[in-house]
This record gives structure tokens, C-alpha cells and sequence, in this order.
């Protein structure tokens, strides 16, 4: 939220506010999910749950948010996805301001929809990841990293569907064929398929600002923030991609020194009449061609041109036990 500040479409934006609805969410949350914890061994329901304390603790959060809280995907961006409202990508756009509802939300997309799950999995201690691949961000619980989590019932890794609506858990050679076909290669290039550490969390939310830039026609806005989102994350290809496009546009003039080496080799090639694709060049290289790894950058935004993933294999919600015993509420 703080990377959406200034946006357009953060006029009722109170950090605040959101930050104790989200509080309030993960309260709901975790009430609903310790009084149907019973279900992980119950025969009646272990299996729907894989017989995992995790795995009924990350659906419970998606079922919460989801049914219960009416959190949603903004269908109307399924195939007309831009970024110059900050309500589609930062997850300000499903929570509801004051004397609000959810009902009252545009809803939210695979840019953020995962982050505002992983936002209130957090708060209730889950070993909860964005991990990215070409054009979708979604999530990993790693209970498995850094030596294992304290808790050995949350000692799981497996991923989590946070973006449409259901629950679904795909393994990670799913998302090298989905949204888009990606190969090896790209993936070690790119980062792909990797939790991300908070600093290339910050990083993904940084060239969500710039985006936004870009989409409301201010590239010196948009190369400022690609810029900080390397620095963040120097190694991701794409934000220096981003970067260039942005300062190319504009005359924009780095302070970062990569960043002014790539830009200047980038400007002397263009100089010379070479063409300068997306992925640019290394400052000391004067054709792509010598280096296919940069033929293999992102080229797509993190962001969807299509519809929420759907699979036959969706795992549908266990119906919610009612509160008071014998009764419909």
C-alpha cells in the first residue's frame, strides 16, 4: 500500500484502515479455521484435506476471504488488464474503506489477489511466498525453508492458487506451461518459480508503481520506479528491460551505475542502427544475437490478459459447520 501511495485510485486510500481490516480478516480467519481443525483427521474429511494441518489451513484461508468476506476477481480486467487505476494491481482494491464493503470493491487480479492472501496468512504466522511466473504471481506455502518451520505440522511445501475464485494447488511444471509457455531456460533466467525474499517482494511492487506510471503516460515517473525495483533486485531482467523502454522514452538519466552502463551501450547501439528489443544489450556487447539468454527476458508484464485460471481438478470448499450447534446460522 505504501508502493500505491500518490496512484491514481488511491483517493480514499487509508493505510490505516486497511491494515486493521486486515487484522479483522485474519482474526476471522484463523476462528474459522481452529474450530474446523477437527476435519484434518475426521474420515469424513482427511482426505479432502489430504489428511495435512497445512494444506486445511491454507484452503480455510482462501474459503474465508473468499465466501465469507466477500473478497473477489475483477472480472472486468480478465482481458482488458491496465494499470493506470493502482486499484488493479495493489490490494487496496478489495479492501473496502470505511463505512464500506467488499460489495463496494472493484475486486482483485493475480497481481494482487496473492498478495492480500499471503497479506493475512501472515499475520496468523503462515510460512506463506509470492513466487512469480511469465505474466502471474501466486503462492508457495515453504513450510520446508531454512531448516524447516518450528510448528512440524506446517513442514509442507506446495503451491496455492490465490488469484479467481475456488482453490486449487498446482505443482510448480504447471505454471511452465501456464499462462505462458515457458522453457528451462527462461525460468533460471528469469527467476521464475522461486519464493521471493522481501526484497524482491518490494521489488515487484515497485514496477507495479512504475506500470501504473507508464499506463498514465508518465515514463520519467515509470523509469524511476523500474529503476528502484533493480536495485531491489538486480538480477530479474526484467526491470532493466522496463527500465530502458521507460528512459529511452523519455531521456531519463539513471544514478545507478549498471543501470547507466546498460543504457548508454543500449543508446550507442541504437546509434549505430542496431535494433534494440525489450531485452537490450550488455554495455560491452553490440549484438543480442551473442548472448541468447537476453532473447529470453520477460517481455510481458506481471499481469493477466486472460481469465482466472480454471481446471477440472478445482478443489471445491467444504461447507462451513454452522456456529451454533443444530442450527442453519
Amino acid at each position: 500500500m505504501l508502493c500505491a501511495e500518490g496512484l491514481p485510485g488511491t483517493d480514499r486510500l487509508d493505510i490505516e484502515h486497511a491494515c486493521s481490516v486486515l487484522d479483522q480478516w485474519a482474526e476471522r480467519v484463523a476462528y474459522e479455521t481452529d474450530r474446523h481443525l477437527y476435519r484434518v483427521t475426521d474420515p469424513r474429511y482427511a482426505e479432502h484435506y489430504r489428511h495435512s494441518e497445512a494444506f486445511l489451513r491454507a484452503e480455510f484461508l482462501l474459503q474465508v476471504l473468499q465466501q465469507d468476506l466477500g473478497v473477489k476477481y475483477d472480472l472486468t480486467s480478465a482481458d482488458n488488464f491496465d494499470f493506470d487505476d493502482s486499484r488493479v494491481a495493489f490490494i487496496h482494491g478489495m479492501i473496502p474503506a470505511p463505512r464500506q464493503s467488499t460489495k463496494d470493491t472493484p475486486g482483485g487480479t493475480c497481481a494482487s489477489m496473492p498478495v492480500l492472501c499471503v497479506a493475512v496468512g501472515r499475520r496468523l504466522g503462515y510460512p506463506l511466498k509470492l513466487v512469480t511466473t511469465n505474466s502471474h504471481i501466486f503462492v508457495r506455502w515453504d513450510g520446508l525453508a531454512a531448516g524447516g518451520h518450528p510448528n512440524h505440522a506446517w513442514r509442507e511445501r506446495f503451491n496455492i492458487e490465490g488469484a479467481g475464485e475456488g482453490f486449487n494447488s498446482f505443482p510448480d511444471d504447471y505454471y511452465k506451461t501456464w499462462p505462458v509457455k515457458i522453457t528451462d531456460h527462461q525460468v533460471r533466467t528469469n527467476g521464475f518459480l522461486l519464493s521471493l525474499t522481501p526484497h524482491e517482494e518490494l521489488a515487484q511492487f515497485m514496477a507495479s508503481r512504475g506500470h501504473c506510471g507508464k499506463d498514465n503516460a508518465q515514463p520519467g515517473f515509470a523509469a524511476r520506479c523500474f529503476e528502484n525495483a533493480h536495485r531491489y533486485d538486480p538480477m530479474r531482467p526484467c526491470y532493466r528491460s522496463w527500465f530502458i523502454q521507460a528512459a529511452l522514452e523519455c531521456g531519463y538519466t539513471p544514478t545507478t551505475p549498471s543501470l547507466i552502463a546498460w543504457l548508454d551501450g543500449v543508446k550507442k547501439a541504437r546509434d549505430r542502427g542496431h535494433h534494440i528489443g525489450f531485452g537490450g544489450l550488455l554495455p560491452s556487447q553490440n549484438y543480442t544475437e551473442d548472448f541468447p539468454e537476453l532473447s529470453l527476458v520477460e517481455r510481458h508484464r506481471p499481469k493477466p490478459s486472460f481469465s482466472p485460471p480454471q481446471s477440472p481438478n478445482t478443489i471445491h470448499f467444504q461447507n462451513n459447520q454452522p456456529q451454533v450447534p443444530g442450527s442453519n446460522r
